[in-house]
């Protein structure tokens, strides 16, 4: 009966893991710093990540470089990965749990089932870059897993090599990111109560808890010996010295804020988790996920009320499972977060969910042990469902939140490819598309440098191709100033953006193309923005070497080429349009119209309009001009970029002042 018990939670933490982060699994792509890994990795090959890494975290490398060696560019392999590892954590907290915890299978499933879906955590998506944060979480809990085992093991061969494994992966998740050090507050509080169950006094456990665990101080000592002495951050967020040095100038001051900060996080963890970010994803539910999330969450009240009948009962009289939980679980919820206050970090969501996860293992423990509180079945049954609800439908928005960036990242870089043959080397690119939130310059060169210039630029450094600035009003400030060349090393990769040499790209809405500015001749949509309008005069487009052979963005990075409708052909027009080919301009024009294509932004007849008015044909413009002239601001720039246009006939001259220049 114990193994069918067994087999009940591990099956239902599988299942539960699957429904909530498989679907779409082979649709999310490259996020955030995703892009400057895999550019680099590209380029310059795995052991890039030494370098990448060294002014941190160096060790990351011992996952990076067999995981790219492993899954080179593809985003599903390491999605797969992140998943099992996932689920191998949860798996981990499942086995510690029984341990503490005995013959209460029912419970200890769901607090491991709550742990792997627990909704505040929102980087499962961002796969490539939380390889690193996932492996080490799994190994930490492995961890301390095998500590306890060791303890429990009656063989003294037997302990000696638990322990010895569970330091070697001690010092491994530690490696990857060090503020999970809180593991080994959990690790201790768990030997404790074990240690409890012999029915001694407080003075006698801790003894016992000592003489039982001591071993373990082995993975903390070391690692901070290192890390103090011996390794020298260049990142301010990581050098532990910065922040030591802070509680030495002003040491009230200094923890009063921590206390607060883990406060006002504790909040966060334990109460917002569980709502706030499915309150900004409500527009990504769909209706299979709804259905989905009510599936589960009937497969988890069932296989739960099966494990609880099957449950020891005597176990409540060697330990009080509800104190224990409550008491276990705050501890860990607050001291989990003390190590990012100390690094004055906090939990936020969306961006900075990834400070809740560590905390997240004594918020469920917490919670389920409120949970279990009322007497009526009911009632506990709606707060299990409800929490399972909530965390499924949490991650069922965020991935289609993250497809959706996907599509709009990888359509955005196909126009472009369509449109520019070839980037000039040294080009600073300002980019802006909706749907994506660009924070960072890497968003940009990153997919850039991955189509045009995916090979290494120089043997003694990493540098891109082609640079970027974040579009903001910071950027819109260098422009208007003229500003040079400016040298920046981020992670040791070099990037020189200069604000006299620009390439402005846009797509101001999920209807219109992408749009190549040209400075000498420009313009507007009616849907673009004040930083469009003023920066346009500096986009040069002879930074796009239109004569160049065509560069196809890869596949594995940003998926099979689209379908050819209106973009396409527009990028195709406005490329033809630059190379001075009207002839090419129409008859683009003219396979695109057969097949029912028109613009869904208006600026985007321009190139059209502009080789009917150099062909003399009046009759399109005249079919032209009622459409045109639903926009008066693109008809106001029809009058003027087509009468401009030189060797006009004067028939067609008139025929643009009547139809489009008409007050």
């Amino acid at each position: 009966m114990k193994k069918f018990r067994g087999a009940i939670g591990v099956s239902l933490v599988v299942l539960i893991a699957a429904l909530t982060y498989l679907p779409l699994i082979n649709r999310l792509g490259y996020y955030f710093d995703d892009w400057y890994l895999m550019y680099s990795a590209g380029a310059y090959g795995p052991g890039v990540f030494w370098d990448i890494f060294s002014i941190d975290r160096p060790l990351r490398a011992l996952v990076m470089v067999p995981a790219y060696i492993l899954f080179g560019k593809d985003p599903l392999d390491y999605n797969l990965s992140a998943f099992l590892f996932r689920v191998l954590g949860a798996l981990a907290l499942l086995w510690i749990l029984d341990m503490v915890w005995p013959e209460k299978r029912s419970t200890t499933t769901l607090m491991s089932l709550l742990f792997l879906i627990y909704p505040g955590f929102l980087s499962q998506p961002n796969a490539i870059d939380y390889q690193s944060h996932i492996i080490s979480f799994a190994a930490a809990l492995f961890s301390v897993a095998l500590t306890l085992k060791a303890i429990l093991s009656e063989n003294r061969f037997t302990r000696i090599a638990l322990h010895g494994l569970s330091i070697l992966l001690g010092w491994f998740y530690l490696s990857q990111i060090e503020w999970y050090i809180s593991i080994e507050i959990f690790r201790w509080a768990c030997i404790f109560l074990l240690s409890s169950r012999s029915g001694r006094t407080i003075v006698q456990r801790i003894r016992q808890t000592v003489g039982w665990g001591y071993p373990s101080l082995v993975v903390p000592l070391v690692f901070l010996g290192w890390r103090l002495f011996f390794f020298t951050s260049e990142r301010g967020a990581t050098d532990v010295g910065i922040q030591l040095e802070q509680v030495k100038l002003y040491p009230l001051q200094t923890m009063f804020h921590w206390g607060v900060q883990v406060l006002q996080d504790l909040f966060d963890v334990t109460v917002a988790a569980w709502g706030y970010p499915l309150s900004q994803l409500t527009g990504y539910i769909r209706g299979w996920g709804i259905a989905l999330a009510l599936a589960a969450a009937t497969v988890v009240l069932y296989a739960i009320h099966t494990m609880k009948g099957e449950d020891n009962p005597e176990a409540s009289t060697r330990f009080d499972l509800t104190r224990e939980a409550l008491s276990l679980g705050l501890l860990f919820a607050v001291t989990g977060l003390l190590p990012i206050a100390m690094v004055n970090r906090e939990v936020a969501f969306p961006y900075f969910s990834r400070y809740s996860w560590i905390s997240s293992i004594g918020v469920v423990i917490f919670i389920v042990a409120i949970v279990n509180l009322p007497k009526a079945r009911f009632l506990r049954d709606g707060l299990i469902a409800g929490l399972c609800v909530i965390s499924i439908l949490t991650h069922h928005g965020n991935t289609v939140k993250s497809v959706q960036e996907t599509e709009f990242t990888d359509d955005f870089w196909w126009q472009v490819s369509w449109r520019v043959p070839q980037i000039e080397k040294g080009t600073t690119l300002l980019a802006s598309y909706p749907g994506v939130s660009l924070q960072e310059d890497y968003f940009v060169w990153g997919p850039a440098n991955l189509i045009y210039y995916p090979e290494k630029q120089k043997d003694d450094a990493i540098q891109p191709g082609i640079y970027a600035a974040v579009f903001d009003e910071d950027a819109v400030k260098k422009v208007l100033a003229r500003e040079r060349q400016k040298y920046d090393n981020r992670r040791n990769i070099i990037t020189y953006p200069n604000f006299r040499n620009i390439l402005i790209l846009t797509r101001p809405s999920l209807n219109s193309c992408v749009r190549v500015i040209d400075g000498m001749r420009p313009e507007f949509s009616s849907l673009d923005g004040e930083s469009i309008r003023v920066t346009e005069p500096y986009s040069e487009i002879e930074h796009v070497l239109a004569d160049e052979t065509i560069h196809t963005p890869p596949t594995i990075v940003f998926g099979p080429e689209p379908p050819h409708g209106w973009c396409y052909y527009y990028q195709k027009a406005d490329l033809a349009r630059q190379r001075g080919e009207w002839d090419e301009v129409i008859n683009i024009g003219g396979q695109a119209f057969g097949q029912g294509f028109e613009p869904g932004d208006l600026i985007e007849w321009m190139p059209f309009l502009q080789a009917y008015a150099a062909h003399g044909e009046a009759g399109r413009l005249n079919e032209l001009a009622p459409v045109i002239a639903r926009d008066p601001y693109i008809a106001s720039q029809a009058c003027q970029i087509l009468g401009a246009m030189p060797d006009l006939s004067a028939d067609t001259l008139a025929a643009v002042n009547s139809l489009y220049c008409q007050e």
